[in-house]
């Protein structure tokens, strides 16, 4: 069930209006190579920029007890990869979306009945 949202980001003293599609969140659970697991959810995202003809996609990841949105992904509107970690990854620096992206995320989630709390600064907390 992917949505299409119009989301306006500053930058730079400029109001700019992207177009962002946000795709199923699921939960999901993987092994983390030291005997544990990340569990969370899992999201794929595409944003088209004004004037742009496609968008750029990420992959996106908030683990349990995590109180941000993490770019686990991010490939280029011709489909090139920036760079590419597994689902939950933290064994490099994050990079997490810009807080207006994160509210629409928080927000699809909620509307999606996928979480018992989310927000900005608020660890995530899954719905049984």
């Amino acid at each position: 069930m992917d949505s299409t949202f119009p989301v306006a980001v500053e930058l730079d003293g400029t109001t700019h209006t992207v177009s962002i599609t946000v795709g199923p969140i699921e939960h999901r659970t993987e092994p983390d190579g030291f005997g544990g697991s990340r569990t969370g959810l899992d999201v794929r995202m595409e944003l088209l920029a004004p004037e742009a003809e496609k968008p750029v996609t990420f992959f996106l990841s908030r683990l349990k007890g995590e109180p941000e949105w993490v770019i686990d992904a991010k490939f280029g509107p011709n489909g090139m990869p920036h760079f590419c970690h597994g689902f939950g990854s933290r064994v490099t620096i994050a990079k997490t979306v810009i807080p207006e992206v994160a509210d629409l995320l928080d927000d699809v989630a909620r509307d999606r009945a996928v979480v018992a709390h989310i927000g900005r600064g608020v660890p995530l907390d899954l719905s049984s």
